[in-house]
């Protein structure tokens, strides 16, 4: 992965905490013209170890956090999802329990250290 038009930096997060970026995506409707459409993501630090996801609910599509950058549950040991209160272990992604038919959408990063490399769109990790 090298740093280039497909890479943004972001601040690495603190311990229990979550940084958004944004994303962008592209859609191609029935009459087959492209719509580009504006999606984020978050990078999280838990446990010491960083994890990058698409800030998007599995079941409902909506985005996870509850407020603005906040995505931990109460005791801090799960992602909660602010339209149904589905829980997802932050590391793995996997859904702990609520309405989710899969876990969370994984995107790559690059730890450089005090910041990171996350994608600059949905396709640029592909």
């Amino acid at each position: 992965m090298g740093k280039d038009n497909h890479w943004q930096q972001v601040d690495r997060p603190g311990e229990g905490q979550a940084v958004c970026f944004d994303l962008k995506a592209s859609m191609r409707l029935p009459d087959g013209k492209a719509v580009e459409l504006q999606e984020q993501g978050f990078l999280l630090c838990f446990q010491g170890e960083l994890r990058a996801w698409r800030n998007h609910c599995p079941h409902a599509g909506s985005p996870l956090d509850w407020i603005p950058g906040q995505f931990f549950s109460d005791d801090g040991d799960a992602l909660i999802c602010h339209t149904h209160g589905a829980r997802f272990q932050p590391l793995s992604g996997a859904c702990l329990s609520g309405l989710c038919p899969r876990g969370l959408f994984p995107l790559e990063f690059e730890d450089q250290g005090d910041v990171v490399l996350v994608p600059v769109s949905l396709a640029s990790y592909k």
